[in-house]
């Protein structure tokens, strides 16, 4: 048994579990506060939110959300997962298998189009990615 522990003491400390340095959002299109000021303007960051006609703490329409996610309810997606479906929806596209669902653009979220509420239409407009340059007007 002692022969056990040692062995299995080594390896843990020669061979220890891979740790992923990188934000949780590091993968999205914008940076991360963009996402969390989103859900704050939209539903006071309720990530559980969830009515008969809109989800997840962007406020997304029940329909929207079923085409870029294959889910009618948001409330069991982390922050992150949700954000995918934001980038989906605004800036990537989703291919769901039967067909491709294009991306509509920033710009149908009220908190960014008319009140700009928390600056959000500068993380857009700032933004250099090739992605998000066809989102810019009236930046």
């Amino acid at each position: 048994m002692k022969r056990f522990i040692a062995i299995t003491l080594f390896a843990t400390f020669m061979f220890p579990a891979q740790t992923n340095a990188k934000s949780s959002f590091d993968d999205l299109v914008l940076a991360e506060h963009f996402y969390y000021r989103l859900a704050q303007c939209e539903t006071g960051s309720n990530w559980k939110h969830s009515t008969r006609s809109y989800t997840s703490a962007f406020g997304i329409a029940r329909g929207v959300w079923l085409r870029y996610s294959h889910s009618t309810d948001a409330s069991r997606y982390t922050p992150r997962q949700q954000a995918i479906v934001v980038d989906r929806i605004a800036f990537t596209g989703f291919d769901d298998g039967r067909r491709f669902w294009p991306p509509v653009g920033p710009w149908g979220w009220g908190a960014i189009r008319t009140q700009n509420c928390m600056n959000l239409q500068t993380f857009i407009c700032k933004s250099r990615k090739p992605i998000v340059a066809r989102w810019k007007r009236g930046c």
